[in-house]
């Protein structure tokens, strides 16, 4: 069964500001709190899918340092294409840019770290038989943190919101480069 460690750990995790909270902060500020509420959707079927791999290969991984370097340059790929896209992107509140919002939520939680720490650390192993049940409660606990990110975003003044993709820009830019050093120095 899934512990109180678990669920408080969860929760100092999913709030924590990181790639898909800031996604989700500027979807909140672009497309205001209505259109991106089903924003958090995108991040638990992210976290189901990426966490569910992780806890798969969990053993694998744990002993191989090239698997977690290619892991973070790849999430690092990610981060800096979303960041360069984002910069020379249009403030824009239609709903082409709340479909493109919903796969950047869920393509940035695929690579976020916090997935592989979920699905390697946390979920023990010996839980083997109840992992769906850890899964679905992160992903439960994620939905509602997510909405807070969202809420979070659409509370901004318009004067700040106005220039959110500038400012996801630069802070999922800083992610990419931490991500990087991650791996090199790993």
């Amino acid at each position: 069964m899934v512990t109180l460690a678990f669920v408080l750990s969860s929760l100092l995790i999913l709030v924590t500001p990181g790639p898909t909270n800031t996604v989700l902060a500027t979807c909140g500020a672009s497309l205001g709190l209505r259109r991106a509420a089903i924003m958090p959707l995108a991040e638990a079927m992210g976290y189901v899918l990426a966490i569910s791999l992780f806890v798969a290969v969990a053993d694998a991984l744990r002993g191989s340092a090239l698997a977690f370097a290619a892991m973070k340059m790849l999430a690092a790929s990610w981060l800096l294409y979303s960041a360069i896209n984002l910069w020379g992107m249009p403030f824009r509140t239609d709903a082409r840019s709340a479909r493109g919002s919903f796969l950047r939520v869920f393509l940035t939680t695929l690579v976020n770290p916090k997935a592989m720490l979920v699905g390697t650390v946390l979920i023990p192993s010996a839980a083997s038989v109840h992992t769906p049940l850890w899964i679905a409660t992160y992903a439960a606990l994620s939905t509602l943190a997510g909405l807070g990110w969202v809420v979070f975003g659409a509370c901004l003044p318009l004067g700040v919101r106005q220039h959110s993709y500038k400012l996801a820009s630069l802070v999922l830019g800083g992610f990419s480069m931490a991500a990087v050093a991650s791996a090199l120095s790993g």
